[in-house]
């Protein structure tokens, strides 16, 4: 939403087809999660209400659960637009959509106890979920309110990124992105008068009092009416070269700080593996290094239940969470080599390109020196062999690693190994009624739902997409389902 209004699904842009629809789709994401009224709806849309507007909201309605049935497809979160008495609710997963990123992002920095360096760090990362005007594309007032809203918070975390930018003592990383929205708006002081500070402390003073005289004549011209009291506040610390406007003495770069958080979102729909949950909740040692290698066959959960306990245990690793695919079992993919891994690795952490060595074993060195005093927790994903793991796990005590692997990678040391086998028969049906939808499956037999389970092997990566493939075919009863299923041979493939 913070551009142009678009919607991914596994990496490709879909159509939202019209205005009017994908306004329809962007009222509800701005107030995803909760419930908003018809009425609601229809005067967001349409400024003048014609006649028989309801009706062809409903078409809207239609047309964008259609659209969005793919996205429930996916194992990493559902998307399902539902309907409630009075109104319709979106139900999506908070980081799907960039502006509730952008706000967790921003109450993150705006943490007293935030360190400067990592206050930076988190309000760059949420200005880059930007991509130009908010809505950009959408007709109507409505849009046209939520654009300058969202334009002001826009301004206002600019400046609040670059103040902590010139508090660690980096003006210059601020300079092009102040110097753009200056010229785009000219009128607002208070931007002006960062980027007066910004100039100042880049040994640039003369700059920064040029900069004052054009904002000065622009007020008089357009607005009849001097400077503020923050703007010439800003001018008479120049004038004066006030101590308070040069940089630091002692720069610390917000980069050497960067604190990872690249754990994809939990399972919405994960259900059962108590005791193996429990066993990995107990398994955190701040006096070692602790590893668990969590094995089993494909398809069984094993991504989902690494996933969700390191979710779990976020708070315990405050110093950031990596995760890496090692593509060890996926089809058309050769396996991330430990050099390549380690670079992304290196990266994520904070480490600039050029300082990252060109040979395996002082990758390997300086991974384990940026991990050392730190409590990091770490996803080894789809690993294939011990030799893959083993140069990327931490030296020294306070960090977590779980690897997930096809085979049991008894020969990592040392290692907690967890072997996962199918659902209990209980969980894999709750697991089928939570993704269907219970109120779906209210009058089906109790019998048919235990065949179908069966007929998946119990299996969850099986069991989900019987289930988005039961709430793609609205005509479809549970019986259709299970007819389908008896006559496949291949149960890790439900929907062949």
């Amino acid at each position: 939403m913070l551009g142009p209004l678009e919607a991914h699904v596994n990496g490709q842009v879909i159509d939202l087809g019209r205005p009017q629809q994908r306004l329809v789709l962007a009222v509800l994401l701005a107030d995803a999660g909760r419930l908003v009224s018809t009425e609601t709806l229809i005067r967001r849309v349409w400024d003048n209400v014609p006649l028989g507007a309801r009706r062809t909201l409903h078409v809207h309605i239609t047309r964008l659960r259609r659209l969005l049935a793919p996205v429930g497809d996916t194992t990493s979160g559902s998307t399902r637009l539902i309907r409630r008495s009075g109104g319709y609710l979106l139900d999506v997963d908070p980081d799907q959509v960039d502006t509730f990123r952008f706000r967790r992002l921003l109450a993150q920095a705006r943490h007293l106890e935030c360190p400067e360096a990592r206050r930076a760090m988190l309000l760059g990362q949420a200005l880059d979920l930007w991509r130009g005007l908010p809505l950009s594309d959408l007709p109507g007032q409505w849009a046209a309110r939520v654009r300058q809203g969202w334009q002001e918070q826009y301004l206002d975390t600019v400046m609040m990124w670059a103040l902590a930018y010139l508090r660690v003592g980096d003006p210059g990383t601020v300079l092009p992105r102040l110097r753009e929205l200056v010229g785009e708006h000219p009128l607002v002081e208070s931007l002006a008068a960062v980027y007066m500070r910004a100039l100042y402390a880049s040994g640039r003073p003369a700059d920064a009092l040029n900069q004052y005289t054009a904002t000065r004549h622009r007020l008089i011209e357009e607005l009849g009416t001097d400077p503020g009291p923050e703007l010439q506040h800003v001018h008479r610390q120049v004038l004066s070269a006030d101590p308070a406007l040069a940089p630091p003495a002692t720069i610390s770069p917000p980069e050497s700080k960067l604190v990872p958080r690249q754990l994809p979102a939990p399972p919405r729909t994960f259900t059962g593996r108590l005791h193996q949950l429990a066993t990995l909740d107990q398994a955190h040692d701040l006096s070692t290094v602790v590893v668990t290698a969590i094995d089993g066959m494909a398809g069984i959960g094993k991504t989902a239940l690494a996933v969700h306990a390191a979710h779990r245990s976020i708070d315990r690793y405050p110093d950031g969470q990596l995760f890496i695919d090692l593509h060890g079992y996926t089809e058309g993919r050769e396996p991330i080599q430990p050099f390549d891994t380690l670079d992304r690795m290196l990266r994520a952490l904070g480490i600039p390109g050029e300082r990252i060595p060109a040979g395996l074993d002082e990758r390997a060195a300086l991974y384990r020196t940026r991990l050392a005093d730190q409590r990091v927790l770490i996803v080894l994903d789809n690993a294939a062999t011990e030799d893959q793991v083993a140069p990327l796990l931490p030296g020294t005590a306070g960090c977590l690693v779980l690897v997930t692997s096809r085979h049991r990678l008894a020969g990592l040391d040392p290692t907690h190994t967890l072997s996962l086998e199918s659902l209990p028969t209980s969980d894999a049906v709750t697991l089928f009624a939570r993704t269907a939808g219970e109120s779906r499956l209210a009058n089906e037999p109790p019998q048919l739902l235990v065949e179908l389970v069966e007929l998946c092997g119990r299996l969850p990566l099986a069991i989900r997409i019987a289930a988005a493939r039961l709430r793609s075919h609205p005509t479809w009863d549970l019986s259709h389902l299970v007819e389908r299923l008896r006559g496949q041979r291949n149960r890790n493939c439900p929907t062949c």
